[in-house]
């Protein structure tokens, strides 16, 4: 089958083995698959050593089931949790699978992902999709539950001033799931033309994070994909307030803790959410997200996909991997 294939560098594959049928999992025929930060990060290291196809945010079609017991789902559109568990852990047993010590992720951790043809998913992580909800908006399942799992995790509330440090394709997710909330929420972005599309939501937005004021927000969320922002982030957050880390980078940085232990900040660190709380957001809220999409690329093209995935004039890439149905 096509894929892209990474081990040490990103190559595209016309003859990658496509996935064998398994009793205990179900094969997708991918149709489209988004780019985002962490896919482009593996290509910088951010994983050592992982040798695989990456993606990790995608719909598609079930192509082939262990057993006839399971032809209804033949033709489903769907997509799949990212995290794969053993399923016996107490993490597992809890809905925590992200936590398990013992799990592969789609297109991160001992598992191929969605850059491809076809890709194989355990029978617990598939997620039917509903047809209201359209294909542009199915690809931003995975980022949407990323940006909810922060309510997963702390109380945010009409009276809470929230800053937001970014104005990417996550923060962007960040900042559509918080609107609802009724929160007093300010993004701090880099560009013009993408806090405009948060304006056009009724958002408010800035470029000159310095006319912002010291220690005057209960919560900072950082989800710019820039190291440096962390310490803007302890800048801007009240004592006793919560700084919340999105970002994932392949390099660490150094700083300062004293000001974290003297002002008494909570840290939270928020990575994956769960795809229903994403599926009910969307069905619930129905956010135009094709605004989102800069450019498609097909399969076949997947290395100048991932090139231009990182201009800063672009904001969601996606790979289509098999022709419009």
């Amino acid at each position: 089958m096509k894929a892209l294939h990474f081990h040490d560098q990103l190559r595209y594959t016309p003859d990658f083995p496509a996935p064998e049928n398994r009793s205990d999992e179900i094969i997708i025929q991918i149709a489209s698959a988004g780019i985002c930060n962490t896919d482009i990060e593996i290509t910088r290291g951010y994983v050592p050593g992982f040798n695989g196809i990456p993606g990790h945010e995608f719909y598609g079609y079930v192509a082939s089931v262990p057993d006839a017991s399971y032809d209804c789902l033949i033709g489903k559109r769907v997509t799949a949790e990212i995290n794969c568990g053993c399923g016996k852990c107490s993490f597992c047993k809890a809905d925590l699978e992200r936590h398990c010590p013992d799990r592969t992720v789609i297109g991160i951790v001992n598992r191929n992902g969605a850059f491809a043809e076809y890709i194989s998913v355990p029978l617990p992580t598939l997620v039917p999709l509903p047809d209201t909800i359209p294909d542009n908006s199915a690809l931003f399942i995975e980022p949407l539950a990323a940006a909810l799992e922060i309510q997963e995790q702390m109380a945010i509330l009409p009276d809470h001033r929230v800053l937001l440090i970014g104005d990417g394709k996550l923060a962007q997710c960040v900042a559509l799931t918080l609107k609802p909330t009724g929160c007093s929420l300010q993004v701090a972005g880099r560009h013009k033309w993408k806090t405009a599309l948060l304006q056009q939501q009724g958002i408010s937005t800035t470029l000159d994070q310095t006319s912002l004021p010291d220690h005057a927000f209960d919560i900072v969320i950082e989800a710019s994909g820039s190291s440096a922002a962390f310490g803007e982030a302890l800048t801007k957050v009240r004592p006793r307030g919560a700084i919340v880390l999105k970002s994932t980078y392949a390099k660490g940085f150094s700083f300062n803790p004293a000001p974290v232990v003297v002002n008494e900040i909570t840290i939270l660190g928020s990575r994956c959410g769960r795809f229903s709380s994403a599926i009910g957001f969307l069905e619930n809220h129905r956010p135009d997200l094709s605004c989102l999409i800069s450019k498609r690329f097909p399969l076949t093209d997947g290395i100048m996909a991932f090139e231009t995935a990182q201009r800063k004039d672009t904001m969601k890439v996606v790979i289509d991997c098999i022709p419009e149905r």
